[in-house]
């Protein structure tokens, strides 16, 4: 199977990524007003073919909704807009308020958390279930962690991490 064509694949990248993120921002603003939000967006760092927005005002912090789960909803129409008959695609990432980063440290210290328990009681711990970046984040904290191992399960959209102690290799 052939792998989808990303805004840094293709001759023109640069301005192709330009493109599509100047218009990822314009749907922003747009959604944004439509939904009746008092916010400003602007493009808060690139790295490849992501693209992330920041979202601040007075009513960024009700575009993260229960659980962040507004601004997923956000986010995942935002990148299908933006992306939508286009020959080459890019990520979105929104952020409101700060919340991305702010979940970003708490369920890094949480896998800190469960990395010790699992190394002071040999037993496997299991998250709740999290959405794909949340996942990602966890795995990505232990990586390197000397005593556990992490391994998701479950069907989306109930899938978990299961911090594990780590196999000994000999």
């Amino acid at each position: 199977m052939a792998e989808p064509n990303t805004a840094e694949q293709n001759t023109g990248s640069a301005s192709l990524t330009d493109t599509l993120s100047a218009q990822a921002l314009t749907h922003l603003k747009t959604l944004l007003s439509l939904a009746g939000f008092e916010a400003e967006a602007a493009e808060e760092s690139r790295y490849g073919d992501t693209i992330t927005f920041a979202v601040t005002g007075p009513d960024a912090p009700l575009l993260v909704g229960p659980q962040g789960q507004t601004l997923d909803a956000f986010q995942y129409l935002l990148m299908l807009m933006t992306n939508k008959g286009q020959p080459s695609r890019i990520r979105v990432t929104l952020d409101s308020d700060g919340h991305r980063a702010r979940r970003a440290r708490k369920l890094t210290d949480f896998a800190n958390e469960l990395a010790a328990e699992v190394g002071k009681t040999g037993q496997e711990a299991v998250t709740d279930t999290l959405n794909p970046m949340e996942r990602r984040l966890i795995h990505t904290a232990l990586v390197d962690h000397p005593d556990v191992e992490t391994y998701s399960e479950g069907d989306e959209p109930n899938r978990y991490v299961v911090v594990t102690p780590r196999r000994d290799v000999k």
